[in-house]
């Protein structure tokens, strides 16, 4: 790593760590719940109208993935915070697609091996489910959110895809970001959670009056009264 010993970097790691949550970790975890709490909403929604009895545990992984990312902000740990912003997505994904696949379900569990990555899923949502893709194009559209696909960046990120993205550490008290950053992470969690929201809403439109009301009313915000009818047909 570098010519302090390991000892001496431990205890640079732990002010760093302490510093951070004592400075700005509950606010940061306030923050975070703030701007995942349409995920939230919709987790709600999933665990009491939309369980098939198969994959549930993807729904209860998503949440957990939401806490994983407060906690990992809190403490200034801003790269890890990126991977669970990720699996965020993943998860939401896969269980739209698992919970009506079994038999799919049953084999990934059993061999580790096919479990399907957002490309796929969207791919057979827009052969067998008519509304998804026009539906999403149109949240799209009228986004919030600064970037039109966070999975994109998130996973420049995971492959280091550029020299701008990848690790550069050379002590581990680096590992703590600094509070800047740290807040740029808040807001990629915001934009995550209007994305994921955006593709349960696109899977669901059609069953909007049972929706989540905070979901509903902020997509009657940004999508134009006139558009709102083929959104949710």
């Amino acid at each position: 790593m570098s010519g302090v010993g390991p000892k001496e970097q431990l205890v640079s790691l732990k002010k760093s760590l302490t510093r951070s949550l004592d400075e700005s970790g509950e606010q940061r975890v306030l923050d975070c719940q703030s701007a995942c709490s349409s995920v939230l909403h919709w987790i709600s929604y999933i665990r009491g109208s939309e369980l098939s009895g198969n994959c549930d545990n993807l729904v209860d992984a998503l949440q957990g993935g939401a806490i994983e990312t407060a906690g990992c902000i809190a403490m200034g740990l801003v790269r890890p915070a990126l991977f669970s912003l990720r699996s965020q997505i993943d998860l939401a994904v896969a269980w739209l697609f698992y919970k009506d696949h079994p038999v799919e379900w049953e084999s990934v569990v059993r061999t580790g091996e096919g479990f399907l990555l957002k490309r796929d899923v969207f791919e057979h949502f827009s052969k067998y489910r008519n509304q998804f893709s026009p539906r999403l194009e149109l949240l799209d559209k009228h986004k919030n959110r600064k970037l039109s696909d966070p999975y994109r960046v998130l996973s420049a990120h995971i492959h280091g895809q550029s020299s701008l993205v990848v690790p550069k550490f050379r002590k581990l008290h680096e590992l703590i970001y600094p509070a800047s950053r740290c807040d740029e992470a808040v807001k990629l969690q915001a934009e995550v959670a209007e994305y994921i929201s955006d593709i349960f809403l696109a899977y669901f439109g059609d069953k909007w009056a049972s929706l989540p009301s905070e979901v509903i009313a902020s997509v009657q915000l940004r999508v134009p009264a006139d558009k709102l009818l083929a959104l949710f047909s």
